[in-house]
């Protein structure tokens, strides 16, 4: 896979143009499939960048999702994105598992953090070695 070109993996039963539109321009390769079983399976066959989980269908909550990808690729960095509000209040609600690998963030974020880890690879090019999430 060619580093430029970054592979993700977006998780969503609706499209989103913005958003796509904003990955595409910041260099991502970007693969997107409408429930969780179908997320399960294509981590099992590809290798993906970074998977972003919006929703995940009716037969499977983030969380299980979420543990699921994890088992699957325990590298891939997760990001888990809540339509409104923060993080916290999700986590509360969801009764979700935090792992070393994944961030929630609101929808309204998705944006500065793709940009965010554009500029982290750059770094990471250079020889910083800042990790996910940090």
């Amino acid at each position: 896979m060619d580093q430029r070109q970054k592979k993700m993996m977006v998780v969503c039963s609706d499209f989103h143009d913005e958003l796509e539109s904003h990955l595409v321009w910041e260099g991502w390769n970007v693969i997107w499939v409408y429930d969780a079983k179908t997320a399960i399976a294509k981590a099992r066959r590809e290798r993906f960048n970074l998977a972003v989980l919006i929703s995940t269908g009716k037969e499977m909550d983030v969380t299980e999702t979420l543990l699921n990808l994890q088992d699957i690729r325990r590298s891939m960095p997760i990001v888990v994105v809540t339509e409104t509000g923060d993080g916290n209040e999700y986590l509360a609600r969801e009764k979700f598992i935090p792992l070393s690998n994944a961030k929630v963030l609101p929808l309204s974020a998705i944006d500065s953090f793709v940009t965010s880890l554009r500029e982290t690879s750059e770094h990471r090019q250079m020889g910083s070695t800042r990790s996910f999430g940090g």
